[in-house]
């Protein structure tokens, strides 16, 4: 028996529904670091500072590894909501909340390891790691409330509900920089005013982010006749989440591991690579924000389509999410190229930094442009929840950046380097786009037979 199919129509204005509100999310999460830096920076206490900057880079690293719960989340939630099926849904949400909670309890109980690697690792000042620590031992208590709230917005974006998801980021966002503000000079706390509302802020966004989701789905006792119509301990279920959240980590892992030597190679280049790569490096950052919002776009509308059967959908959101983001990628790539030179000159006042990210700014403004199959294609993946393929597609990639970098650096210097970052997203869209043709007969195998 043939299943039913759900058509539907994808434009401009779907694309964009999803990707605006994204990209604006994630542009507000740096503020919240800025904001955090310069509570801890008017403490006038150097110590206090550098044990804050290492306590956000060991968090940022935790996030990275769990971040497959927001991936994950959405695919299998666009999926159901393709399909139109109310019970799916709800099951995905409980399932992929439950494993963020005991996510986060695991982190909880390997704090201490976490903690004493941390400032062995980074090999901070004595007064350094007693600052981190003060901040890392509240802040970490926080763990299974961001990993939940990984898994809550996931679902929302899963859905197409992208604003809902803007405004729990926004209530996360102000409420952190507000208490923080309040615990660290109201109530003189110092740097643990600023881990408690980092702690008490992720609180209130997943009580909001529950309530929320109940609401979307019809209030309580609707909720619990959803999921019991669902079997929400289906073991099959089970393992597809954790299996494709297995291959999202690896992904996630790998595609760290390559911004991690990037980064680790500029430093040995020389102080002055250093920083004008981090300078650099914020223009392809910029361009993320948007190509982020765009992969979210074709993650919901291609796993919708899956879960609705429509192919049509699904090719139309690869390339309208694909087109956009040339627009995107070319118009910034002209921009950086034009404001390049007076953005570098605002950043660094040293002469050597500044020639040094001139001559290197035209190859980082192109980056954009070869990273838009990478970002959209990365999301259509996800959307049609094909983690394998997804693991395995970085993995090629991630050899062809190594293999580009050993070739080139020892010729061309630091420039290789950034060929090889080029490199890496041409490789992963040519394994992508190979992969999707391959794979989109078994995807809609179902809807031809039908057709």
């Amino acid at each position: 028996m043939t299943a039913k199919s759900y058509p539907f129509k994808v434009g401009h204005k779907d694309v964009w529904h999803i990707a605006l509100p994204t990209a604006v999310a994630f542009v507000t999460e740096p503020l919240v670091g800025i904001a955090d830096t310069t509570i801890v920076g008017r403490l006038g206490e150097v110590d206090l500072l550098g044990g804050l900057l290492l306590g956000g880079l060991v968090f940022d690293f935790i996030a990275a590894i769990f971040y497959f719960l927001r991936l994950s989340t959405t695919g299998l939630t666009a999926q159901a909501f393709g399909a139109r099926d109310d019970a799916a849904q709800a099951a995905h949400l409980v399932r992929a909340v439950t494993v963020g909670f005991a996510a986060g309890l695991l982190v909880l109980a390997l704090m201490v390891p976490i903690a004493e690697f941390a400032g062995y690792a980074y090999g901070a000042s004595p007064d350094v790691v007693e600052a981190f620590k003060a901040y890392f031992f509240i802040r970490v208590l926080a763990a299974p409330f961001v990993l939940m709230n990984f898994a809550l917005v996931g679902w929302f974006l899963g859905r197409g509900e992208s604003f809902t998801a803007l405004i729990l980021q926004l209530i996360l966002n102000v409420s952190n920089i507000l208490l923080s503000i309040w615990f660290t000079f109201g109530l003189e706390m110092g740097i643990a005013g600023v881990a408690w509302g980092t702690v008490a802020a992720q609180l209130i966004m997943l009580v909001v982010g529950l309530v929320w989701a109940v609401v979307r789905l019809g209030g309580h006792s609707r909720l619990l006749r959803k999921l019991t119509e669902a079997d929400l301990v289906n073991i099959k279920q089970i393992k597809r989440l954790l299996s494709l959240s297995g291959d999202i980590l690896i992904r996630s892992v790998l595609l760290s591991a390559v911004f991690s030597f990037f980064a680790s190679q500029g430093a040995r280049a020389g102080d002055d690579i250093l920083a004008a790569n981090g300078i650099l490096l914020h223009f392809l950052m910029v361009a993320a924000f948007f190509l982020d919002g765009l992969a979210a776009a074709s993650e919901q509308l291609c796993g919708k389509a899956i879960g609705a059967r429509w192919r049509p959908a699904f090719v139309d959101a690869i390339k309208l999410s694909s087109l956009w983001g040339f627009i995107l990628s070319g118009g910034l790539t002209i921009l950086f190229m034009i404001a390049g030179p007076a953005i570098i000159d605002f950043m660094t006042t040293s002469e050597v930094v500044r020639q040094t990210a001139r001559d290197y700014l035209f190859i980082a403004a192109i980056a954009p442009v070869f990273g838009v199959l990478a970002f959209v294609l990365d999301g259509v993946f996800a959307g049609a929840t094909m983690g394998p393929d997804m693991r395995n597609g970085m993995i090629v990639s991630t050899i062809i950046f190594a293999v580009v970098w050993a070739v080139l650096t020892p010729l061309i210097g630091i420039a290789g380097l950034w060929w090889a970052l080029h490199s890496f997203f041409i490789g992963r869209s040519l394994v992508f786009l190979v992969l999707l043709k391959l794979r989109m007969p078994e995807l809609f195998a179902r809807v031809d037979a039908g057709a």
